[in-house]
């Protein structure tokens, strides 16, 4: 006697965090301090599993990569310039969450930094575990995984002339600002 076999689909991957938006503006440092800022923000979704404690996503690591396009030196060819930063918060709670990263003002003068740079990705981890980049994780000039791959190992190379440079908000005038809206972090500043 022939029995039905029962079949199950797959479950789709249940992603913690999510990244829904990334979006560049250039911002006049609060309380008075001089020169435009460069900010990215970054917008996440978070939905944790339902049995995560309090129901929160704990220890979200954020680390974003830009890369400008820059104009040629003279003599050369058109460069483009890589920085990186990483940001981990204590923990997020459900919804929607904002961190955010700044280039100072000289940079932005120096390197004229407006709009969107040409390339941008966004690499998340929740208590160590690295998170699978989504829709949203990567400039809309790096659609395909191969041009992604390329960016980041082009940013790794290039990133580190630049280290420091790109700032999470807690290291910058904007530390207090967003204040509602602005997650706790994991600082680990050397003594």
């Amino acid at each position: 006697m022939a029995t039905a076999a029962t079949v199950v689909a797959p479950s789709p991957v249940h992603q913690e965090v999510e990244v829904s938006s990334v979006k560049f503006a250039n911002l006049r440092a609060p309380h008075g301090a001089t020169g435009n800022w460069y900010e990215a923000a970054i917008a996440l979704e978070v939905r944790p599993a339902p049995s995560a404690p309090g129901r929160m996503v704990a220890r979200v690591r954020v680390a974003l990569t830009l890369g400008f396009e820059l104009p040629a030196l003279p003599g050369g060819e058109r460069r483009i310039e890589f920085y990186r930063a990483e940001a981990e918060c204590v923990a997020l709670e459900t919804g929607r969450s904002d961190v955010r990263f700044y280039l100072p003002p000289e940079l932005v003068k120096r390197d004229q930094l407006h709009g969107d740079p040409k390339y941008w990705g966004v690499e998340l981890a929740a208590a160590g575990r690295a998170i699978p980049a989504g829709r949203g994780s990567y400039a809309g000039s790096l659609p395909a995984a191969e041009a992604r791959k390329s960016f980041q190992t082009r940013a790794a190379a290039g990133a580190g002339i630049n280290e420091g440079l790109l700032q999470p908000q807690f290291l910058t005038p904007f530390a207090l600002e967003y204040a509602r809206a602005t997650p706790s972090f994991v600082r680990r500043e050397s003594r």
